[in-house]
C-alpha cells in the first residue's frame, strides 16, 4: 500500500470513529489514548479472524478426508463394493460413507448437503443442483439364454411377443420404457410389476418374461444365465453425477468419480455400449 492510500484510510477510519488515532508532528506521529485503546480492540479481532481461519481451515480438512456418495440400489450393491476398495487402495486415509436409495431422495440428499455428491440416471432437474455426465446409456431388453429368437441388436417390435417384466411406475426407467412404447405404437403384455431391477432379472432368468434395464447396469446380468440386446433405435440418456452448486472442490470427490468413470466403461457390455449422448429422447 502507499504512503497516499495509507493516510487516505486512516483518515477514513478516524472520521468513522470521530477520534484521533494518531499525534502528528513534523517529526513524528504517535498514538493518541483512544488510538492505543483502539489497537487493543484491533489486534484481538485479527487474532480472532487468524484463529477462525485456522479452524476453518482444520474442518476443511477433515471434510475432505470423509467421502459420502449416494448410489441407486442396483449400482451400490454389484458396483460399489468394487470401487470402494479400489478407492481405499489408493487413498487409505480417507473415510467414504455410502447410501444407496432412490434418484428422487439422492435428490434430496444432495440439496440438503446430507451427502457430497450421488450418482445415477436423473431426468428431474432441479435447481442448485450440478449435473456432471458420467457414462452415456441405452434401454437394454435382458432375457433368458435360453430364448433364441432374441439377437443382439432388436427393434422395439420384439417386445410385442414377449410378455414383460415391467419395473413400477414411478422407476425413471419405467418412465422412459412407456415412453418408447407409446412412440412406437405398440401394445406390450405385462406379466408381473417388480419394484427392483435385481428381481426383474432374476425373474427373466428363469424365462418368465422379459425386462429392459438400463445398460450402465448390466453388471447385474452377470450373476444371471441371461442375454443382453440392444433396443433400435436406441433411447438415449446419460448416467450423471450431482452435487451442489456452490460447493468446495473436493479433490476425493474427483478421484472416485474418475473410478465411477472407469468402472462403467469396463463393465458396461459391449453390445449394449452406446454413443455419447446429450439427452433421453
Amino acid at each position: 500500500m502507499s504512503q497516499a492510500a495509507l493516510s487516505s484510510a486512516i483518515r477514513e477510519l478516524e472520521n468513522q470513529l470521530d477520534c484521533n488515532l494518531f499525534e502528528r508532528t513534523t517529526r513524528h506521529v504517535q498514538l493518541t489514548e483512544a488510538g492505543h485503546q483502539f489497537r487493543q480492540t484491533a489486534m484481538r479481532v485479527v487474532q480472532e479472524l487468524e484463529l477462525s481461519s485456522m479452524q476453518l481451515k482444520e474442518i476443511h480438512r477433515h471434510r475432505c478426508a470423509r467421502l459420502r456418495v449416494g448410489f441407486t440400489p442396483t449400482l451400490a450393491s454389484h458396483a460399489f463394493p468394487e470401487m470402494l476398495e479400489s478407492f481405499r487402495d489408493a487413498h487409505p486415509h480417507v473415510h467414504i460413507d455410502v447410501m444407496d436409495e432412490a434418484p428422487r431422495r439422492l435428490q434430496e440428499l444432495v440439496e440438503s448437503g446430507s451427502i457430497d455428491a450421488a450418482f445415477g440416471a436423473f431426468f428431474q432437474k432441479a435447481s442448485g443442483i450440478e449435473q456432471l455426465p458420467v457414462s452415456p446409456s441405452t434401454l437394454v431388453l435382458v432375457h433368458a439364454e435360453q430364448d433364441s429368437t432374441i439377437g443382439p441388436s432388436m427393434e422395439w417390435s420384439v417386445l410385442e411377443a414377449h410378455p414383460i417384466i415391467a419395473l413400477s411406475d414411478v422407476s425413471p426407467v419405467q418412465q422412459l420404457l412407456q415412453s418408447a412404447v407409446k412412440r412406437h405404437n405398440l401394445k406390450l403384455r405385462r406379466t408381473m410389476t417388480v419394484s427392483h431391477l435385481e428381481t426383474a432379472v432374476a425373474l427373466a432368468e428363469r424365462g418368465i418374461g422379459v425386462t429392459v434395464i438400463p445398460s450402465f447396469a448390466t453388471a447385474v446380468c452377470r450373476r444371471y444365465r441371461v442375454n443382453i440386446a440392444r433396443l433400435l433405435p436406441p433411447v438415449r440418456f446419460n448416467y450423471c453425477r450431482i452435487v451442489k452448486m456452490g460447493r468446495s472442490p473436493n479433490e476425493n470427490l474427483e478421484h472416485f468419480t474418475n473410478l465411477v468413470i472407469d468402472h462403467l466403461r469396463e463393465t458396461e457390455s459391449p453390445r449394449t455400449a452406446p454413443m455419447p449422448v446429450e439427452d433421453a429422447g
